[in-house]
């Protein structure tokens, strides 16, 4: 870095020199270029000037010598109004000012029309011919300065030179245009006076001066000269009056009024004899040091040249050493950060698995592992020193951190389990009073607290699977996977809103049933969480080619694309969990889906629902599917977080209440009559939706219109906007005889017998509480889950309709 510095420095500053050189060089020659030019204009312009005013006093004296005179002037303008388009190169300011010259130039022609049509008088004339010679003179100063401070001082004597002449030029005009009318007024012969005391002002003091001491002799040798004196004679005379007698050849200058005015021919002729002389010797003069001044010029720009060279040469060296100064010493520390480098890689390719092997408990020697690194004792040497400390507090900290997380995981798992047992007591205590209890309403409680238990030991399970442990729940047998599906559905706060559809008759293995329920239990808990009430939850599985797909779809808010990404992400790499720093993730549930899954090999995937909310497509391996199984499907374990839900998720038709359309067979649960074991299976009971479709109603079952409560029949109801999902029915697995005490007394009649009409309102006798015991029982612990009614075969899959 330092030889790039150097390097720029020395680029910047031999840019910057040849940059002033070559602007002082432009500028230069931009200046010779149109000085010649200008100063040819300008001479021409002082002389038709002179000549305009003796025309307007006397035409045909002088007009032939004007129209020659235009002549040159037009030739001489017309080049510096060409200048700027003849490939001319200047800087800006330079070429602005030509360009503004020449602008002011094509008013030349306006001028010599009032000249020559007689509107305009003298000192009108006199007055446009000088502002355009001002304008040129102003020009002049602009080439004279080229940017050099020491040339910029030479060049004021040639500039205060030119204005000298100026003002001789200006008498010239006036003392000409006194001879040709004879007649000077006090006006007139002021301005002399002004002209006269600049002229000698200029000459005295700010040419003569700041000239070499060779062209300061020839100035006042030209002073000391006859001519000069000649010249300032007349002056002399015009301002002292005296020579206004023309004729007597003498005069006291104290006439007044129109004598005082008149201009004497002799001293006319007496200032353009020596005025000629005075003005050429001038104007060499003028040449000889532009001339100087050039060489002048030329010599600083040599100059700069050789600067530049210098400055660039010697950078260059400096730029050299240092470079090669820098490089050796680059190699050097290059080599050795290398070699630290390397060292500091091998550490942080080592380290890792050394810190998981701490984690996994193993013992490791530190010092053989990840030895120390050793660069001696300078600066570098210290860079080693300090990266040996930093692996040492590393280690220290991660060894710390190890021991914490692991005794906070061991401390989570046991508060966990013990959590869970008071969990299972509470649960076989709601089971003993359930059994114990016959008032419905008691046992309508039983069933919520009952439901909050099961979600609550769910929720400590979550903790025991962030803090690296698995469920206790276990199952000694495979179990249907409806089963299975109802059990994560039991497990869910608003469990009426999910609808559950199952196509095939399988079942899951034993290892891989309590992991399932718990995994879509916690995924029907994300989609009725996150959808608005009511609309439903449709669960759909399938067998596929795979194994078996269980699709879970919501109609809720659903997710951005970069968060279903996220997502997914997470549901195939689940990270490591730090419960703590954790706690407050609102996707805590899927940590635990993603690590449940990983663990039985499942594939979850979330997708964007066609409905506006979330698809979630869960693929169970089919090492985990069991075609077909003899047994029950399920094991008293599993009893407790399997259906049937809490009791108020199906209520019996109120009196009065008529349908529009005949309930489906499925939906419909109706008394048997016979012993407790003929009773309605749990399949019967807790049953699907009802279809859109009107279909028969079983035999036995009564019709719908005007049941009264306490009937045989009973169906789901459903929300305002939604198909109703499963519902717990009161007295549902009654025996019709048990319901109305006074047919139990007359006897059972066959089935062909019985009547769908009931009485409207039944009295509550000891029987009937007893039977409904019984029956409760039965469902809950006695009988196992028997076989479903095979589901209709579609081609495709089968949505559960709703209303809108």
């Amino acid at each position: 870095m330092p030889s790039v510095t150097l390097v720029a420095l020395w680029l910047a500053s031999s840019a910057q020199l040849y940059s002033d050189w070559q602007t002082q060089k432009d500028r230069n020659a931009a200046s010779n270029a149109a000085a010649r030019p200008i100063m040819a204009a300008f001479f021409d312009l002082q002389e038709e000037r002179r000549l305009s005013g003796a025309e307007l006093a006397d035409p045909k004296g002088y007009q032939k010598a004007l129209r020659v005179q235009r002549v040159r002037t037009d030739a001489d303008v017309t080049t510096v109004q060409e200048l700027p388009d003849s490939g001319w190169s200047a800087p800006d300011d330079i070429r602005a000012n030509v360009v503004q010259v020449g602008r002011n130039l094509r008013k030349l022609a306006d001028y010599r029309a009032g000249v020559d049509q007689r509107t305009a008088s003298q000192q009108q004339t006199f007055d446009r011919y000088t502002s355009l010679i001002s304008g040129q003179l102003n020009l002049f100063t602009t080439l004279s300065h080229v940017g050099l401070p020491n040339i910029d001082y030479l060049a004021r004597p040639a500039i205060d030179s030119v204005w000298g002449m100026e003002m001789i030029s200006r008498e010239n005009a006036l003392f000409t245009r006194g001879s040709v009318t004879g007649r000077l007024s006090a006006t007139e012969r002021g301005q002399l006076a002004g002209w006269i005391g600049s002229q000698h002002f200029l000459y005295d003091n700010k040419v003569v001066p700041l000239v070499p001491d060779d062209q300061a002799a020839l100035y006042r040798k030209l002073m000391a000269g006859g001519a000069w004196k000649q010249k300032t004679t007349a002056e002399q005379n015009v301002l002292s009056g005296n020579g206004n007698g023309a004729d007597t050849g003498t005069g006291t200058g104290n006439g007044s009024g129109a004598d005082a005015d008149k201009f004497s021919k002799d001293i006319g002729t007496t200032w353009s004899d020596s005025v000629g002389p005075v003005a050429a010797q001038l104007q060499q003069l003028n040449t000889a040091y532009s001339v100087t001044l050039t060489a002048a010029t030329e010599k600083e720009l040599n100059a700069m040249v050789r600067r530049l060279v210098v400055t660039s040469v010697m950078g260059a060296v400096a730029v050299l050493v240092v470079v090669l100064i820098s490089a050796l010493l680059t190699r050097t520390l290059r080599r050795r950060i290398s070699a630290l480098r390397v060292a500091a890689l091998d550490l942080q390719t080592r380290m890792p698995a050394v810190v998981e092997r701490l984690r996994g408990g193993d013992v490791v020697d530190l010092d053989a592992e990840l030895p120390a690194i050793q660069h001696g004792d300078d600066e570098l040497g210290q860079l080693g020193q300090a990266l040996n400390l930093a692996r040492h507090s590393a280690l220290d900290t991660t060894m710390a951190q190890v021991s914490q997380f692991r005794g906070f995981e061991k401390l989570l798992q046991r508060i966990a389990r013990r959590t869970q047992l008071l969990i299972g007591l509470q649960m076989k205590k709601l089971s003993e009073l359930e059994r114990r209890h016959e008032d419905p309403e008691v046992l309508e409680g039983l069933f919520d607290l009952d439901h909050l238990t099961a979600r609550l030991r769910r929720y400590e399970e979550n903790l025991v699977i962030l803090g690296g442990g698995q469920p206790q729940r276990r199952w000694r047998k495979p179990v249907l996977l409806l089963d299975v599906l109802r059990s994560a559905q039991s497990e869910v706060q608003d469990y009426r809103r999910i609808q559950i559809d199952v196509e095939d008759r399988v079942w899951l293995a034993e290892r891989a049933v309590g992991l399932v329920i718990h995994v879509l239990a916690e995924l029907m808990e994300n989609a009725v969480g996150f959808s608005r009430p009511p609309t439903p939850v449709e669960v759909y599985a399938a067998r596929v080619g795979r194994g078996l797909a269980v699709e879970i779809e919501d109609r809720g808010v659903g997710m951005d694309p970069e968060q279903y990404d996220a997502a997914n992400r997470l549901m195939t790499e689940p990270p490591r969990m730090d419960v703590m720093s954790r706690a407050d993730d609102v996707r805590l549930g899927l940590y635990v889906v993603a690590r449940l899954a990983r663990a039985l090999d499942i594939q979850v995937e979330l997708r964007p629902s066609s409905f506006g909310g979330t698809r979630v497509v869960v693929l169970i391996p089919d090492e985990l599917v069991v075609e077909a199984h003899g047994g029950t499907g399920s094991t008293p374990e599993a009893a407790d977080a399997a259906w049937p839900p809490p009791p108020d998720m199906a209520h019996a038709d109120p009196p009065g209440v008529e349908h529009g359309t005949s309930p489906d067979v499925d939906t419909l649960v109706t008394g048997r009559i016979g012993p407790p074991e003929a009773a309605a299976p749990m399949s019967d009971v807790w049953t699907r939706p009802p279809r859109p479709h009107p279909v028969s109603q079983t035999a036995g079952a009564p019709r719908g219109n005007g049941a009264p409560r306490g009937s045989g029949t009973l169906r789901v109801d459903a929300a305002p906007d939604m198909q109703p999902l499963p519902k717990r029915v009161r007295l549902a697995s009654l025996a019709d005889e048990l319901r109305d005490p006074a047919a139990a007394g007359q006897g059972a009649p066959s089935a062909d017998e019985r009547t769908p009409e009931r009485r409207s309102a039944p009295a509550r006798s000891g029987a009937t509480i007893g039977a409904f015991q019984r029956q409760s029982r039965m469902v809950r612990r006695d009988v196992p889950p028997t076989d479903h009614e095979p589901l209709d075969v579609l081609p495709q899959r089968r949505r559960i309709p709703t209303e809108d």
